[in-house]
């Protein structure tokens, strides 16, 4: 196994199950601890375990916007992941907040992600 398949550094292709479907997406994570949503949203990520066990937990804020271009509120996205070569699975939540920071609705959130490059 090379170090790759160790850390999630690198371009995801991703579906998030969530209450009322699944939904495709794209993560890229980097080397320092970074993580981006390419719909937009960023946050952080760091290894759980140690690098050789391949376990990670990310956290990513992902604002909302209405129709004319205001910021409604934003969604936290927490998630525990296994990597499994170039593929990983991670189950946490997505909490909604209105835009006074009020949470407003949670939901249980699975990822499934294949490495892209």
């Amino acid at each position: 196994m090379d170090s790759s398949t160790l850390t999630p550094a690198g371009a995801w292709t991703v579906q998030v199950s969530r209450p009322g479907g699944t939904y495709p997406g794209v993560l890229h994570f980097t080397t320092d601890g970074r993580v981006f949503l390419a719909s937009g949203g960023a946050g952080s990520w760091r290894a759980t375990g140690g690098a050789s066990v391949g376990r990670f937990a990310f956290r990513i804020a992902e604002p909302v916007f209405d129709g004319t271009g205001a910021c409604t509120g934003w969604v936290d996205i927490v998630q525990r992941a296994t990597l499994d070569g170039d593929a990983f699975s991670s189950t946490g939540t997505a909490v909604v907040y209105d835009r006074e920071g009020r949470a407003d609705r949670q939901a249980r959130v699975g990822i499934s992600a294949r490495r892209t490059s």
